[in-house]
């Protein structure tokens, strides 16, 4: 599920840079923000990329 996952995050948080935010951080920066992915969402995109193949792996000895 975390390799089926992963490709999914990183296409959701790139799809981040269209949108002008409305509240957090990047509310003051709104039109200069917009073209850049929320960090947030690519950090957790990362995180579940670099989880998939060990979940993986471990899953296979069982």
């Amino acid at each position: 599920a975390w390799a089926a996952a992963a490709p999914t995050a990183l296409e959701a948080a790139e799809a981040t840079a269209d949108l002008r935010p409305r509240v957090g951080r990047a509310r003051p920066l709104a039109e200069r923000s917009v073209g850049w992915p929320d960090p947030g969402a690519t950090s957790f995109a990362l995180v579940v990329d670099a989880l998939a193949r060990p979940v993986a792996e471990a899953g296979e000895g069982r």
